[in-house]
């Protein structure tokens, strides 16, 4: 062993640190431009995009579902939304099913949902998260329509942003 392996081994080892400190970090994964209309998807990334939509100078955001949601089985991410529109003063609203010839019973489609915004953990889960924040300058208003089978089923949310 050489009387400066030690000294040699000091100084790669401090080139190496910094180098790396100055390495940039790779780029966050780029953010989708604000869409007024959004399709839901039970990803992650369907969060990055709403609240992208509601940050930006939007007055209006609607989400369409793909797949068929019965008004008491609203998924658990878009509850979160809709808890955070409440933890900032706002309102969430169900504009029922416009009336056909044969109404169901809208009593128990609107006691079905505003049971889902009132659990208190939720909200302030919502009131705290940053990706949620973008949410509490809005209402929401959950639109029905009726399906094939005459059920009600959530057609759209739609985020409005409240007047100041």
């Amino acid at each position: 062993m050489t009387p400066h392996y030690p000294q040699r081994l000091a100084w790669i080892l401090a080139l190496s640190l910094s180098l790396l400190a100055c390495a940039s970090s790779p780029d966050p994964q780029p953010l989708a431009p604000p869409q007024a209309e959004l399709q839901f998807v039970d990803l992650q990334g369907f969060d990055r995009d709403l609240n992208g939509s509601l940050s930006a100078p939007l007055p209006r955001v609607e989400v369409a579902f793909y797949d068929r949601i019965v008004p008491s089985a609203m998924p658990e991410r878009l509850q979160h939304w809709m808890a955070a529109v409440e933890a900032g003063g706002g309102k969430v609203s169900i504009i029922p099913v416009k009336p056909t010839v044969t109404a169901k019973n809208p009593f128990l489609v609107i006691s079905a949902i505003s049971t889902l915004w009132s659990a208190s953990k939720m909200m302030r889960e919502a009131s705290s998260e940053a990706r949620f924040k973008s949410a509490q300058t809005f209402d929401a208003e959950i639109v029905l329509k009726q399906d094939a089978q005459g059920e009600s089923v959530v057609d759209k949310v739609v985020f409005v942003q409240r007047k100041k």
